[in-house]
């Protein structure tokens, strides 16, 4: 069985059965400030202090820096770029999606289920006392919210409020519908999409959810910090805008600018505490840093220079080139965010010649994956053999990457009618854009281009395209050789697979109803145990097949100095911070 808080199933035989459960807490945040550009850090209202835990006093920061903190004292983590939720004060979850954003919507907001500090596996967020309780044929879920629970600004955390962002998210007609809710759209299938219902039961504080048709990626999609729990009281009732940052994690913002430097402070926020279920220490505090900074680097500032300086503890602005060299330095310490990413070569499989698979196996055999790492990739690679990656919930690898073997492919060149007197010309499209997959996708090209060279097959590279061109281009079928890639957000296989090969027709134009046929059943149960087999199944057809062309995985990496302590890398790059701290 997974190692996940498994929901409990209620059968017909074991109505009424169920087992109760403490469950870990969601390390998130809120605020209660109004959403202007720039707010004191003293305007913040205040809970009552715990005496037996009062906060530490803030370091008061130099003059000079255009901060509220001095982070030479205080936990300030370095965001790679301004956040968008920065820009107009407000960090609404549901309609964020870039990173920095999120980042800090994750200390502000808690989820309903929350991934484990490392990895991707999901627990129960502190919202709930008891696990859900799942239907036997997987269409409802009820879910029993904690008692006494609060947001920053006091006002109660139940089943209203859940129910309240629900109905936000899902339905159009919602006067607090404001915004696009992309990633609503995109993992329920559209407004409301696969979503049948939500029902408040106030009596008995339970949130019922109810689904048009199984999801076994449900638990691993809420735990998204876009699905993070916004207060109702955050909104304007008049006009159902997003006025205020209110949420009921361990943060709250206290204060944020955009003037002279960009940064977000972050301070606890004392109404978690209540009703926690720590019956044994109420008065126990859950964070380890009762102040922290997220300093918005500027496009010059290299973010190891920064942290060498001491302007800031922690970051992820790092220049790929530079891993190598800071991972042996003494006056940093690196922490890997294990690979939710993968790399690809993506080719129309409709047409000659990559209808014809002994092609795409050329392909594969001819490309030397561990020089493609070395050139292109900086350390941070590991090159790829199945199309789920090492972070994927449930993940299976029973292949490994296929072989530099030029003379084979030669051989299966040759078969297929491609050699001398008939040579193999091909454009290769680039993707316009760096991602963590392709760090430099010009340097990729370049070495994949060589080694098809050397069986024959001459590759003109092309990087003209825009993004919007090459993704429309791709979309249509008009790219017969392209690179591409996927970053993960939940871990869950189905955002992979499901994303190119749950429908009928997948990545590249490729048919296939025995793949189809398994990704549609992987996501058809919430039981990890019972979706393994199909995923590997489907693993296994993709590797034979060669629709794509796994190509690398590759870490992320942390960077912060010697004395920070209690930092869990996540694949997400999405960390909750309340466990940090400097030493």
């Amino acid at each position: 069985m997974s190692s996940n808080p498994t929901p409990v199933k209620i059968f017909p035989k074991l109505a009424g059965w169920l087992v109760a459960l403490l469950l870990g807490m969601l390390l998130a945040a809120c605020s209660d400030n109004p959403g202007t550009s720039t707010v004191s850090p003293t305007s913040a209202s205040a809970p009552a202090s715990n005496p037996a835990n009062p906060p530490a006093a803030p370091t008061a920061a130099p003059s000079n820096t255009g901060l509220p903190y001095d982070c030479t004292k205080v936990f300030c983590f370095g965001l790679a770029q301004e956040p968008v939720g920065l820009i107009n004060s407000k960090f609404d979850p549901a309609n964020l999606v870039d990173r920095p954003s999120l980042q800090i919507s994750r200390q502000v907001y808690e989820t309903l289920f929350e991934f484990k500090p490392s990895d991707m596996q999901y627990n129960n967020s502190a919202v709930q006392k008891y696990p859900p309780v799942e239907s036997e044929d997987g269409l409802t879920i009820t879910i029993r919210i904690g008692k006494g629970l609060q947001f920053s600004d006091g006002t109660p955390l139940n089943a209203e409020a859940i129910k309240f962002n629900f109905d936000r998210w899902s339905d159009p007609g919602n006067l607090y519908h404001k915004g696009d809710f992309q990633t609503w759209g995109t993992y329920f299938g559209g407004f409301p999409g696969n979503l049948a219902g939500v029902e408040a039961d106030t009596a008995n504080n339970k949130v019922i959810i109810r689904l048009k048709q199984p999801m076994g990626s449900f638990y691993q999609v809420l735990s998204m910090p876009q699905f993070g729990i916004v207060a109702p009281s955050a909104f304007n009732n008049d006009t159902g805008e997003f006025e205020r940052n209110i949420g009921s994690g361990l943060y709250k913002i206290d204060s944020m600018a955009r003037e002279p430097n960009k940064y977000v402070a972050l301070k606890e926020n004392r109404n978690y505490f209540i009703q926690r279920y720590a019956e044994d220490d109420p008065n126990t505090p859950y964070v380890k840093s009762p102040v922290i900074v997220a300093r918005v680097l500027k496009e010059n500032q290299d973010g190891l220079e920064e942290l060498r300086r001491g302007s800031i503890a922690a970051t992820d602005k790092i220049r790929p080139e530079e891993v190598a060299a800071a991972s042996t330095a003494t006056d940093l310490q690196l922490l890997d965010r294990k690979p939710l990413n993968l790399a690809f070569l993506g080719m129309d499989v409709t047409r000659l010649p990559f209808s014809n698979s002994s092609v795409r196996q050329a392909f594969a055999l001819a490309i030397d994956l561990n020089d493609l790492m070395d050139k292109a990739y900086f350390g941070l690679g590991t090159p790829a053999s199945v199309f789920l990656p090492p972070a994927t919930l449930g993940q299976i690898d029973s292949h490994d990457p296929y072989p530099y073997d030029p003379d084979r492919a030669r051989r299966l060149l040759d078969n297929a009618g491609y050699n001398a007197t008939n040579p193999l010309t091909l454009d290769l499209w680039v993707l316009p854009v760096p991602r963590a997959y392709y760090p430099d996708p010009r340097k990729a090209a370049d070495a994949i281009a060589a080694d098809l060279a050397k069986v024959g097959v001459t590759i003109n590279v092309q990087d003209s395209k825009s993004w919007p061109d090459f993704y429309r281009d791709r979309q249509n079928g008009n790219l017969g050789f392209y690179m591409f890639g996927w970053q993960g957000q939940n871990g869950d296989p189905d955002e992979f697979l499901g994303e190119f090969f749950g429908s009928q027709r997948g990545e590249g134009g490729y048919e296939n109803p025995i793949l189809h046929g398994l990704v549609q059943q992987g996501l058809a149960d919430t039981d990890l145990k019972e979706r393994r087999e199909p995923y590997k199944e489907a693993q296994d057809i993709i590797y034979d097949q060669l629709p794509v062309i796994p190509l690398a995985y590759v870490k992320g990496v942390v960077a912060l100095r010697t004395n920070v302590i209690g930092y869990n890398a996540n694949p997400t790059g999405i960390e909750s911070w309340a466990t940090v701290a400097l030493k």
